[in-house]
């Protein structure tokens, strides 16, 4: 009798373990690295992203200003935007000193993590 009981409870653990590795996949995978090139010939003062379809630009992600011609890298948390059923497409908007911006829409974070804004 208990190695009936023995047997069943390794066999639950054995089945749940795949889901086990699903869910903490989709944890990890809510949390994207993102590198921004500015090569736009002004400093670039913040970067703001948001899902599509919406005007809620959501904060600035940008840790520090990003002058011409250098990159700065961040880790981005897809969880701030609805985690992980928000899917992988967001709008992107950058904004320069001289208060003009730049936006990019529909952009995959998860398949383009380097953003590359040109004059």
């Amino acid at each position: 009798m208990i190695n009936k009981l023995l047997s069943k409870v390794t066999i639950a653990a054995g089945l749940s373990l795949p889901l086990l590795a699903l869910t903490a996949a989709s944890v990890f995978a809510e949390i994207i690295k993102i590198s921004v090139i500015n090569n736009s010939g002004k400093t670039m003062t913040a970067i703001y992203i948001g899902p599509p379809d919406t005007n809620d630009w959501g904060k600035n992600e940008l840790p520090s200003p990003i002058a011409d011609r250098e990159t700065q890298n961040f880790s981005w948390d897809q969880a701030d935007y609805g985690g992980s059923e928000a899917g992988c497409i967001f709008d992107v908007s950058a904004e320069y000193s001289d208060g003009k911006s730049t936006e990019l829409y529909g952009v995959d974070l998860c398949k383009t993590p380097t953003l590359n804004f040109k004059k």
